[in-house]
């Protein structure tokens, strides 16, 4: 008994466009188009009949015919000719036979049919994957209005068949949610059921499945499962789900290849072209430490999966320098130099780099998007599982002698929403396929040319505007981390999140702008809990020469080790003794360390010129590698000098003194004059006769 694997594509509307298009035209209101609901058996038997059924649709009551083109015992040569049968590029079919005629629609415009043809009337001779088409047309010998394309793959048992390798890469991959630590925007982790259907899959689908898991998505998960605060900073309760979402990946995993994405899954070529080299380095260290941690055994980070599949040579070499040892790319990434060895070359390439040979390994594009359907549309689970079906077929059945095939599955996109029961289906070894490991992929020695990164990759990445903010705030959140004598990285997580390549798009880039004002505000809050302690009187100094002290209060929960910088406003008038090896009029200081809550004051050397006055300080606080923290603080000083005034004042108290002691003296002489006699005191001065 003869069995048959039949395979669907998609249902591809033929509205004007086969063989004449003004006819097709005329009557698409007629029949809009046909959908098929199943075709058994999967399995090929000689002896069982071929059943296909279907839906046509259009206007009530009219009538249509339903005709089966097929191939006429010629199977397709090749996944190129399936490509071009799919898409209606080429037509395969040489014979057809009308199976239904003048049917009239329902009053709902709905004709369901189902057809029963033997493979012999099929022309099925030999094993191979043939072209199918059905088609709806408005007459005997009128063109089609509308046509579905499909695939009967034939073979008969005892066909010596090798197994074609598939090893199945599958993404864990979230959308951010917080800003800086325990701080969420939004705590809808599992609201919209997508990560729960990703955990679901991960329940059911084989153990030699390599998972690609986003440390920050489970790091949010932990977090979200204890208490956390919402984006106004206000306390929120654990969240349960969260919790058990976690647990339930944790166990899921437990027995599959799982690989750590960089932490927050970032845009690594965007990085790397706006100078943010040193990001990746912390994200691939920070991706294996947290996946390691919340899933409790140890997760590697050597191989990099990068957003679209595709990564240049900048962020290769960046990448190998940071310990990667392979990258999971789309086939079109590196196709080999002569396109006929497509079909048939081993998706792996060993790449040179900066730091050594890199291997590329290249998942299959058309497998792919078969994995990413969207089983919504009606019909659309049937026709990928049916394509994908005869695709593997034919890696087998075009296998050259003495060599296994080999193909590597992974989604189209990454932050996919998967049918769980129909991929884990689809992934189910068939008797042509046999699972492996994705590191079972080893390179060949087929001759490929270079990376290909073309210009929509280069556009489809974070913005320069965007990446220009990014780095702003990296610099910002590096030059904190400098001051805690803990080395704590505070806030490293926060920029490698914003760092994200789920923020792709325009929109994503605007839903993003409010995480950046959250975690910058957090980190300048940070920042001045270290400050220079603002007195409400102007600091004073008496004379030409003095000290001014000035404290730095330490309001951290920690020690830190800091500097100062001290420069004045008003050099005409208050200068600033320069310290050893400082710039004249700059006094800077050697780091000190303050401990927690408490506070340090440093006496700045200054010298009062002219006549004094009030002069303002700007002192400006470093971290122990001199670089500016925080903004300069600002500090007046009354000075009081000895210029002019002074020496008025000096003189005229001077003078003073003088006319006094002059004062004292003439006293002094007028008590020393000799006595007059009596008489003349009596009397006075005698007179001349």
């Amino acid at each position: 008994m003869r069995r048959l694997v039949s395979l669907l594509t998609a249902a591809w509307l033929v509205a004007p466009g086969l063989a004449h298009p003004a006819s097709a035209r005329a009557s698409a209101a007629a029949a809009d188009g046909v959908m098929l609901t199943e075709i058994t058996p999967e399995s090929p038997d000689p002896r069982a009949p071929i059943t296909i059924s279907g839906v046509v649709s259009g206007t009530p009551q009219a009538a249509v015919f339903v005709r089966v083109r097929y191939g006429s015992g010629t199977p397709l040569r090749s996944r190129a000719d399936m490509d071009a049968h799919a898409t209606g590029q080429a037509d395969f079919t040489n014979s057809y036979k009308t199976s239904i005629q003048g049917a009239v629609l329902d009053g709902t415009g709905k004709l369901p049919f189902t057809l029963d043809l033997a493979p012999g009337q099929l022309r099925l001779t030999q094993p191979g994957v043939y072209a199918l088409t059905i088609e709806v047309a408005h007459g005997l010998n009128e063109p089609p209005v509308a046509a579905v394309r499909t695939f009967l793959t034939y073979i008969p048992a005892g066909t010596q068949l090798s197994k074609t390798r598939v090893a199945v890469a599958l993404p864990l991959i979230g959308r951010q949610h917080q800003a800086d630590d325990g701080v969420f925007m939004d705590e809808d982790l599992l609201g919209d059921g997508r990560l729960a259907n990703v955990l679901k899959l991960a329940e059911t689908v084989d153990s030699n499945v390599t998972w690609f898991v986003d440390p920050a998505l489970l790091d949010d998960a932990q977090r979200l499962s204890q208490a956390h605060r919402d984006r106004d900073r206000a306390n929120r309760t654990a969240d349960p789900n969260a919790g058990a979402w976690l647990n339930g990946v944790r166990t899921a995993l437990a027995d599959n290849p799982v690989i750590a994405t960089p932490y927050g899954d970032p845009d690594v070529a965007a990085l790397v072209h706006n100078g943010l080299d040193n990001t990746t380095e912390e994200a691939v260290a920070q991706g294996s430490a947290v996946a390691s941690q919340l899933l409790k055994r140890q997760i590697p980070a050597t191989t990099v999966w990068p957003a679209g599949g595709l990564i240049d040579r900048d962020g290769l070499d960046e990448l190998a320098v940071n310990g990667t040892r392979s990258v999971l790319l789309t086939g079109s990434a590196l196709p080999p130099v002569n396109p006929l060895d497509a079909a048939t070359a081993v998706p792996a390439a060993a790449l040179d780099t900066v730091k050594g040979q890199v291997t590329a390994q290249l998942a299959d594009p058309v497998l792919g998007q078969l994995l990413s359907t969207d089983t919504k549309a009606p019909g659309a689970a049937l026709a990928a599982r049916q394509r994908f079906l005869a695709e593997t077929a034919m890696l087998s059945l075009s296998a050259p002698q003495n060599r296994v095939a080999s193909v590597i599955v992974a989604p189209a996109a990454r932050m996919w929403n998967p049918d769980p029961a129909f991929v884990a289906d689809l992934l189910k070894p068939l008797p042509w396929t046999r699972p492996i490991t994705l590191d079972s992929v080893k390179p060949g020695r087929t001759p490929r040319g270079d990376l290909v990164y073309p210009p929509q990759a280069r556009q489809a990445e974070l913005s320069k505007a965007y990446m220009t903010t990014v780095r702003k705030l990296a610099r910002k959140v590096e030059t904190a981390t400098k001051v805690p004598t803990s080395g704590a990285r505070v806030f490293e997580a926060a920029v490698l999140r914003l760092a994200s390549a789920s923020w792709r798009g325009q929109r994503g880039e605007k839903d993003a702008a409010a995480f950046i004002t959250k975690v910058e505000q957090a980190v300048d809050a940070r920042i001045a809990l270290v400050s220079v302690a603002r007195p409400d009187d102007p600091r004073s100094i008496a004379g030409e020469n003095g000290r001014i002290p000035i404290t730095v209060t330490n309001g951290m929960r920690e020690d830190v080790k800091i500097a100062i910088r001290v420069k004045s406003a008003q050099p005409a008038l208050l200068a600033v003794e320069a310290s050893s090896g400082s710039p004249e009029g700059v006094y800077e200081t050697e780091a000190v360390t303050v401990p927690q809550g408490k506070t340090q004051s440093f006496d700045v050397p200054v010298t009062v010129l002219g006549d004094g006055g009030q002069a303002t300080l700007n002192v400006q606080l470093l971290t122990p590698d001199d670089r500016v923290y925080g903004k300069a603080a600002k500090l007046t000083v009354s000075a009081t000098g000895y210029g002019g005034i002074a020496l008025v004042i000096v003189g005229a108290a001077v003078a003073i003194m003088m006319a006094a002691v002059v004062m004292r003296i003439l006293r002094r002489r007028s008590k020393k004059r000799p006595l007059l006699p009596a008489s003349v005191r009596e009397h006075g001065e005698p007179q001349e006769a």
